[in-house]
């Protein structure tokens, strides 16, 4: 996913890159299910929802609330989605396994059929619990097909 030359990982603070990343993948994802590239929306979505898993321990690393750190987020995605299980942000473990199942499947087969809208709703309710939803979409920056 393209990030539109927006990405200046030095001059970001890390929670603040990981949220925008969590936010122009969800976009990009609505978006790519929309034209029925459903395989690539999906790929986006599922990295917006680690985007969104980092967004929210570099936030609360600071404070040291949950115990996990930003070193947890970077290589063990489930483990950390047991971890965030475990501090009570989500309530369904196996969720994080089947939409990684469901990516897993998609890729292979390239024409694997799923439940786009149901999927969506799935990440948009997690990306909620991690606070990197709501937003004004009038707050990224705009896409220009043109920049790519």
């Amino acid at each position: 996913m393209p990030h539109y030359g927006l990405m200046d990982a030095p001059q970001m603070a890390e929670e603040a890159t990981a949220l925008m990343r969590a936010r122009l993948h969800l976009r990009g994802g609505k978006r790519q299910l929309q034209e029925g590239l459903s395989v690539a929306g999906l790929a986006a979505l599922y990295d917006s929802l680690l985007f969104g898993m980092q967004y929210y321990i570099a936030i609360r690393e600071r404070c040291k609330e949950t115990g996990i750190t930003s070193s947890d987020a970077l290589w063990d995605h489930v483990a950390l989605y047991h971890k965030l299980v475990k501090a009570g942000i989500f309530n369904d473990p196996c969720a994080f396994n089947r939409l990684s199942l469901i990516l897993e499947r998609a890729l292979w087969e390239e024409t694997f059929s799923f439940d786009a809208d149901f999927t969506l709703a799935e990440i948009e309710k997690m990306l909620t619990k991690l606070g990197v939803l709501p937003f004004n979409e009038s707050s990224l920056p705009s896409e220009s097909r043109t920049s790519r």
